[in-house]
């Protein structure tokens, strides 16, 4: 059975046809990003352009896109974060659902989490977000950027913070920002520090001890359970039981858990070597 629909940022597909007695339903989301230069100008080579597209921030020296530049800076961007973010959960499947018999024994499978980033020029066809690019001159340090409004050095390891040793914390902006697109906020947002509805891009949001400020939605690069709720949301959404489910009912792990036969459900356990079976 393929199973899918829109969850408005990305489309979101399970497939529980691969399952067997070793493989799991996939659950893949799938984003469609279209890129569009922002370019000095007038057509010039170089030129200016404000912190986060506001005219009221500072203004940073821009360089003319070429094509060379323009198709490496994409296809690094769509390769690296999909990396990233790709076949890193699992979620446990505690629910009577998906079930399938084989050589006359039943499984339950758990779903394996994919993810599948597709970025093209803005316009070429239906696109879930619409991203605007700048190419800083080299001689630019820094970029005031956001989900929607990136720059050429986004996609570098560069120091977002430091730990209370001021050890540098290094991050890749565009995997965090990625994170923002599948609905995920920032690692304190909630917190006393970043109370919901406050300005939650302030710097306390990113993280004020030392193990928030290395999460990928803070200032690091480091995964967390947490990150799996939207693929959480979508298998609410997709088992059409969401009035009866919560996000903590499709608990995520970051190990593989074979799919399990009733005895193995029913005693709760926890299959993360590869079983003998029929």
């Amino acid at each position: 059975m393929k199973l899918g629909m829109s969850m408005g940022k990305f489309e979101a597909e399970l497939d529980s046809d691969v399952c067997d007695q070793y493989n799991n339903a996939n659950l893949i989301l799938t984003m469609k990003l279209g890129f569009r230069q922002i370019n000095p100008a007038g057509n010039a080579a170089s030129g200016t352009y404000h912190d986060y597209g506001n005219p009221t921030r500072s203004t940073r020296k821009i360089i003319k896109w070429t094509v060379g530049s323009w198709e490496l800076w994409k296809k690094n961007f769509v390769s690296s974060a999909q990396n990233y973010w790709h076949g890193k959960f699992w979620l446990v499947n505690n629910f009577d659902l998906y079930t399938y018999e084989k050589n006359g024994v039943k499984y339950r499978p758990n779903i394996w989490c994919g993810f599948k980033l597709v970025g093209k020029d803005a316009g070429a066809e239906a696109q879930h977000h619409t991203i605007d690019v700048v190419r800083l001159d080299p001689t630019e340090k820094w970029f005031g950027s956001h989900e929607t409004l990136y720059d050429s050095k986004d996609t570098d390891n560069v120091v977002k913070g430091r730990t209370s040793a001021n050890k540098p914390i290094m991050q890749r902006a565009h995997v965090h920002e990625v994170g923002h697109l599948l609905g995920l906020d920032h690692v304190d947002v909630g917190k006393a520090n970043c109370p919901v509805g406050s300005n939650t891009n302030l710097a306390p949001c990113y993280g004020v001890a030392d193990p928030d400020k290395q999460s990928v939605m803070g200032q690091g690069m480091q995964l967390r359970m947490e990150h799996a709720v939207p693929w959480r949301r979508a298998m609410i959404t997709l088992s059409g039981k969401g009035s009866l489910m919560t996000l903590t009912d499709w608990e995520a792990k970051r190990v593989r858990h074979y799919p399990r036969i009733p005895s193995e459900v029913a005693s709760n356990a926890a299959i993360i070597n590869r079983p003998t079976r029929k």
